[in-house]
């Protein structure tokens, strides 16, 4: 699996709105945290995608570390700079970990820290 791939597919859903994405995307009980808090309702973390009331129109990512913490997780990191339909560029530090307990990788946990 590229998991640097995998994080672009879920860049550009997030992008587009694509709450479906990440409805095969997600674990059953993901943890999202951001500025904005940690968020654990699935059924949340859903509507936010789907509503993208802040739609960014360009996510590049850089400086990628993926971390195999065993046959059925990783850790995936990065920096992206972000740019969204209000004409900010912020740059954040990721991290998402995705499991692979049924054949598929899905994230468990996903986390955005804003970077100077």
């Amino acid at each position: 699996m590229d998991f640097i791939e995998l994080t672009e597919r879920a860049w550009k859903a997030n992008r587009e709105g694509d709450a479906s994405f990440y409805d095969a995307y997600l674990t059953d009980d993901p943890v999202a945290i951001s500025p904005w808090g940690v968020e654990t309702d699935r059924a949340a973390i859903l509507r936010t995608f789907a509503e993208n009331e802040n739609p960014y129109t360009r996510t590049d990512q850089s400086e990628h570390r993926v971390v195999r913490l065993s046959d059925t997780s990783v850790v995936h990191t990065a920096r992206v700079e972000i740019d969204s339909e209000r004409g900010t560029m912020v740059v954040h530090a990721t991290t998402t970990m995705v499991l692979d307990s049924s054949g598929a990788w899905r994230a468990a946990v996903f986390q955005i820290t804003p970077v100077a």
